[in-house]
């Protein structure tokens, strides 16, 4: 028999070396540009290419050359959510704790998919699980995971629901084998976040087969159609009510939606992956009550939790649902239905197998900061809100479209002179300039059809005057406009 050959060192190159860089220099050109204006300067895709080798990677290049690329590139063509004059999307501002944290999950790289894999990765996830659960008032047999968005979040809780409402046949039948006197349905509002539709068209319900409910004067589900639908329908999968829209930041009525669900049996979906950082602070939490009577829930620590990207907890109520659905078992990872806390693993409640370790950052800015603390500071942001509502309601040249629920508000610019026509220009004009002038930034949205002005304060960084002088700016060159 021949023997084998063994690979010699030729063969290969070493990549064990530690990177011959100062991390903290190499980063602290970056965290110098996060406060920096403009938050974001026009570009072309020609324009950011020719700051980027696009060519094919030989191995020549030094870790600083490539640390000084991006940095040049990122200070040419900024995108600065964690400025505190960022008021667009719902973006990440991220803690000071972040960039140590991420470096130390990127030097573990553990893959937190069960206990054996990451004890320690286990036992935290699960301790800041607890955390949050207590937040809502959770039964202590609650379980969650933490997962990359609120997208994938909204579909494996829904996903769940089905399970709950067809019974363990779900997963080996499928959908269509319960559909065949009546289509399934998820009940949501009409301010219900596109995601999910996404989670709809994906699981094979079909975006025809949600029923978006009619919203009141300030964007919430209303209850009575809610109800109406609930009568009518006989294959609900479940209601999807909303804890802070993305459009205006409204909370649906969760305790009445809750109790129709209750005597319906039908499963409730909260959808806070905005809102769900004001449930850390205690004068706002009254504002969420209900939610402690989901059957589950998601919030996005990258959202107003004030962490950088990723984190999105799915929280259930009881977790045998998405147990039964999504519990595999194979030869090289045997698991028992009912196994000990040593044999935990979180994909038999959730899609994902590889997981990094996204508790991390989490637990370490909570030991560090103490959720009170983040808490005032998400208080402190609603506290914007309403301050920037009562400086609009104050100006006749300006008209407030939805009062703040949590840390959002819509409104415009208006001149009794003009008609809707040239207002709703003036509007578009504002915040094309207002993000052009590099202090501050709203995103480009409409409101029941018309252009308006939104702000969005999820940043711990945002203090009252950054509210002055955005309002300050909107003023300017909405009078400069409509002369």
């Amino acid at each position: 028999m021949t023997r084998p050959q063994r690979p010699s060192l030729a063969s290969t190159d070493d990549l064990t070396q530690a990177a011959d860089i100062d991390i903290n220099l190499a980063l602290a050109q970056l965290i110098e540009q996060r406060y920096r204006s403009p938050i974001i300067r026009p570009s072309t895709v020609v324009d950011v290419a020719a700051l980027i080798d696009e060519s094919f990677p030989r191995g020549e290049e030094s870790l600083e050359h490539l640390v000084d690329q991006i940095t040049n590139a990122t200070e040419q063509y900024p995108r600065r959510n964690t400025h505190p004059g960022f008021f667009g999307w719902i973006a990440p501002s991220g803690l000071p704790s972040d960039p140590l944290a991420h470096a130390m999950v990127s030097v573990l790289n553990e893959n937190v998919g069960t206990y054996q894999a990451s004890p320690v990765g286990t036992t935290i996830e699960k301790t800041v699980i607890r955390w949050l659960a207590d937040l809502m008032h959770f039964p202590q047999q609650s379980e969650g995971v933490l997962l990359s968005g609120g997208s994938m979040a909204n579909m494996s809780g829904i996903a769940s629901a089905c399970t709950k409402r067809f019974g363990p046949g779900y997963r080996q039948q499928g959908l269509a084998a319960f559909s065949r006197e009546s289509q399934p349905v998820i009940i949501c509002s009409q301010a219900a976040h596109f995601s999910i539709r996404r989670a709809a068209a994906m699981l094979g319900i079909g975006t025809d087969n949600i029923i978006a409910i009619d919203t009141d004067a300030e964007f919430r589900m209303r209850v009575d159609h809610l109800d109406e639908a609930l009568r009518q329908q006989q294959n609900v999968i479940c209601v999807v009510a909303s804890a802070g829209t993305t459009l205006t930041g409204a909370i649906d009525p969760l305790e009445q939606i809750a109790e129709l669900c209750a005597k319906h049996e039908i499963w409730l979906h909260v959808d806070a992956a905005y809102g769900g950082g004001g449930l850390m602070s205690a004068e706002l939490r009254p504002r969420y009550r209900g939610i402690e009577r989901a059957n589950s829930v998601v919030m996005d620590l990258h959202k107003w939790f004030f962490q950088s990207l990723d984190g999105s907890l799915l929280l259930y109520r009881d977790a045998s649902s998405a147990r039964q659905l999504f519990f595999e078992s194979s030869d090289y990872l045997r698991a028992n239905a009912d196994s000990s806390p040593e044999e935990y693993m979180f994909f038999h409640i959730t899609p994902e197998l590889s997981r990094r370790f996204r508790a991390l950052p989490f637990y370490i800015s909570m030991r560090s900061y103490g959720i009170e603390r983040l808490g005032r500071n998400a208080l402190h942001n609603v506290q914007c809100a309403e301050y920037l509502a009562d400086l609009i309601r104050r100006e006749s040249e300006l008209e407030l479209i939805a009062a703040p629920q949590l840390s959002i508000l819509c409104f415009r610019y208006i001149a009794q002179e003009l008609d809707d026509a040239s207002i709703d220009q003036i509007n578009s004009a504002i915040r094309d300039q207002v993000q052009l002038e590099g202090d501050y930034l709203m995103s480009p949205t409409q409101v029941r059809g018309r252009p308006a002005l939104r702000v969005c304060i999820v940043n711990h960084a945002t203090r009252v005057e950054h509210i002055d002088g955005l309002l300050a700016s909107v003023l300017r060159i909405g009078r400069a406009l409509s002369q």
